[in-house]
C-alpha cells in the first residue's frame, strides 16, 4: 500500500474518532520528594509514605573518562542536603478503543481495526508529549522560558527527561509498579497493570520525569552477575526472578 494513502486512510479514521468521540484519553502525573541513596536507588516520599525506585548502572566497559551512568545520576544524594524532586506520569489515549475495534472487526473491516488501534497509539505518546510541555512550563516549572520549535520538541532539545520502565536506560517492568502505586493510578484514571506488567488499555504509557540539566536518555548495555545479585538485593527479589525481567540486558548465560 502507498504511503500516501495510508496517510489520508489515517486522517478520515482520525477525524472521525474527533468528531464521533470513540475514544478518550485521561492521564495522572505527580511530582515529589526524592533523593538517591545506596548509589543507585532513589528514595521518593509522598502522603507520609516512601517509595523506592530501583535503578541499574552502565557496567560494560567504556572507553577511559566515560561515565557509567545510572537514572539515579539525575537526583540529589541524600547526604548532599539538597531536597530533590522526581515526577511521575501514567496516561491512556486507549479509553474506548477496544470496543471500536470489535464494532470494526465485526464488520470485516480489520484494516480500519488496526488504524484505529495504532492511531490510539501515537495519540497516547503525544498526551505524554504535552503533559511533559506542560510540566517544564507550567506544573513544576523549571523551564518557564521554554521557547521551542516543533521541530525542536520533537528532537528533544527540552531539559530534562521521561523514561519508561522497560525501555532501554531502565529496562526492568517490574519498576512500572511503583510509579502506579506512586499515582494511585486505578484509582485515579481508567488503566492498570496487568500480572506480565502489560498496561491496559493498549495505547498508554507511564514513566518517570526528571528535571536535571544534565539529564538525558542513555542505553544500559549488558550488566554482570554482580550487579543483578546486588539488584535483587536492594529489591528483596530472588535472582531468578531478577534475571527473568532483565533478560535482555544480562551480560552472562542463565
Amino acid at each position: 500500500m502507498e504511503a500516501t494513502k495510508l496517510f489520508q486512510d489515517a486522517q478520515i479514521i482520525l477525524n472521525k474518532m474527533i468528531l464521533e468521540k470513540w475514544v478518550d484519553a485521561q492521564g495522572v502525573i505527580g511530582i515529589f520528594n526524592a533523593n538517591t541513596i545506596y548509589n543507585d536507588d532513589i528514595s521518593i516520599h509522598h502522603n507520609g509514605k516512601s517509595f523506592i525506585s530501583h535503578q541499574l548502572r552502565q557496567q560494560r566497559e567504556k572507553a577511559s573518562g566515560l561515565p557509567y551512568l545510572s537514572l539515579a545520576d539525575f537526583i540529589a544524594p541524600e547526604d548532599s542536603g539538597i531536597q530533590d524532586y522526581i515526577g511521575a506520569f501514567a496516561v491512556t489515549a486507549g479509553i474506548g478503543v477496544e470496543q471500536k475495534a470489535k464494532e470494526l472487526e465485526a464488520k470485516q473491516d480489520d484494516y480500519n481495526a488496526i488504524l484505529v488501534k495504532s492511531l490510539a497509539d501515537r495519540l497516547a505518546e503525544a498526551f505524554a508529549e504535552y503533559l511533559h510541555y506542560k510540566l517544564r512550563v507550567e506544573y513544576w516549572g523549571y523551564a518557564t522560558d521554554e521557547n521551542l520549535s516543533n521541530d525542536d520538541m520533537i528532537s528533544e532539545k527540552y531539559q530534562g527527561i521521561r523514561p519508561a520502565p522497560g525501555y532501554p536506560a531502565c529496562p526492568d517492568h517490574l519498576e512500572k509498579q511503583t510509579i502506579f502505586d506512586l499515582l494511585d493510578v486505578p484509582n485515579s484514571i481508567p488503566m492498570t497493570l496487568t500480572e506480565s506488567m502489560a498496561m491496559y488499555p493498549a495505547a498508554s504509557v507511564s514513566g518517570w520525569y526528571f528535571a536535571h540539566p544534565d539529564s538525558k536518555y542513555f542505553g544500559l548495555g549488558q550488566i554482570a552477575k554482580d550487579q543483578v545479585m546486588d539488584y535483587s538485593k536492594r529489591k528483596n527479589l530472588d535472582i531468578s526472578i531478577s534475571e527473568k525481567w532483565l533478560a535482555p540486558v544480562l551480560g552472562y548465560e542463565v
